[in-house]
């Protein structure tokens, strides 16, 4: 899926990911509105920091929803 379609289902609660990260099921994606709405990562059980889409990630298709992390 889209980076706009992953972006939409972070805002309802899923959590997301990339099969073209190198980490594959271990680094995730999520939204949080704690202050202000944005997007974390977070690696195995490190604290999650805030993630800037760059331009690979935009325009990427190979988002997807992670069942279970």
């Amino acid at each position: 899926m889209t980076f706009g379609d992953a972006l939409e289902l972070a805002k309802a609660g899923k959590i997301l990911r990339r099969k073209g990260w190198l980490e594959g099921d271990r680094l995730i994606c999520n939204y949080t509105n704690d202050m202000q709405p944005f997007l974390e990562v977070s690696y195995e059980d490190k604290e999650p920091i805030p993630y800037f889409a760059g331009n690979p990630d935009l325009f990427a298709s190979d988002w997807e929803v992670v069942n279970a992390v």
